[in-house]
């Protein structure tokens, strides 16, 4: 008997960049009858951590982060034709940026704003199908599984300054049922310094671009744009949980990634979330 079949794989402990993020990996995708019988055998021995997560996928850490672009996200009917929008990436410690999927949104798609984007759908990094993303009206979507079963739904809700303070708010119902995931994006505190600090920053602007405009008076295109480089980005900081637990499915934090609860939410529809959530702020 092969002895690599019922040996337990030993996980290798990433380094850690920030000491405000745990230990991550990276999630994997059975493909696999072979691999799913060597797993098998060694299930028994592995920690609690690394049993097989749902939605017959293999064993996969607690924690995983991703990184999806948004660049292309904002010129989709640019993009050649057959070639994926935008990935989903892995971004954790001691990662190589691996793609996770691919985001295919059609090139003759409307434009139908915040409260609509266009539908997209999500292959794996072999072209199989994870999902489907459709928008139903009044910030609402449909997420599906690439076998057309019902995800969940996501729904955004519009921020506002009048007649009271309201942040964008986004919500994540599975679709077996349960409390939904809500994250609303930036803390209170956060909005609050933000709105203090608002008009020193434009004054900062205004002088920052009359440098520029001089720079760019004496030919130095690159010393112009380093002045005109520097912004203030309104707060982001956004956490998916229930109401009835304290500990986040989905947490994003800058940068354009996401930290995801393997065992709290279905990936594919974190993908999703994710996806809609970063083409809010392309």
């Amino acid at each position: 008997m092969d002895k690599s079949a019922t040996a337990p794989s030993t996980p290798t402990t990433p380094r850690h960049r920030r000491p405000t993020f745990e230990s991550l990996s990276t999630v994997i995708v059975n493909r696999t009858d072979s691999w799913a019988a060597m797993n098998h055998s060694s299930q028994e021995r592995a920690p609690q951590a690394q049993q097989p997560g749902p939605y017959g996928q293999a064993p996969a850490s607690a924690e995983t982060v991703i990184h999806v672009p948004n660049r292309r996200l904002r010129r989709y009917d640019k993009v050649a034709p057959g070639e994926p929008t935008t990935t989903v990436q892995q971004a954790g410690p001691g990662t190589n940026g691996e793609t996770l999927a691919y985001v295919h949104v059609p090139q003759n798609a409307p434009k139908g704003g915040r409260q609509a984007r266009p539908a997209f759908t999500v292959t794996g990094p072999n072209g199989q199908p994870l999902g489907s993303v459709r928008p139903l009206g009044d910030g609402v979507y449909e997420v599906q599984g690439g076998d057309g079963v019902p995800l969940g739904r996501i729904t955004r809700r519009g921020g506002r300054i009048l007649p009271w303070p309201r942040r964008v708010r986004w919500s994540v119902q599975p679709a077996q049922g349960g409390e939904p995931l809500v994250g609303e994006v930036g803390t209170s505190k956060a909005w609050t310094v933000f709105v203090l600090i608002s008009p020193l920053y434009f004054v900062c602007w205004a002088v920052m671009s009359a440098q520029g405009a001089l720079w760019l008076l004496l030919g130095e295109k690159g010393e112009a744009k380093k002045e005109s480089a520097w912004e203030l980005e309104p707060p982001t900081w956004t956490r998916w949980r229930s109401a009835e637990g304290p500990e986040p499915a989905i947490e994003y934090q800058t940068g354009r990634k996401y930290r995801l609860a393997a065992r709290r939410l279905d990936h594919r529809l974190a993908y999703a979330q994710a996806v809609l959530h970063v083409w809010d702020r392309a």
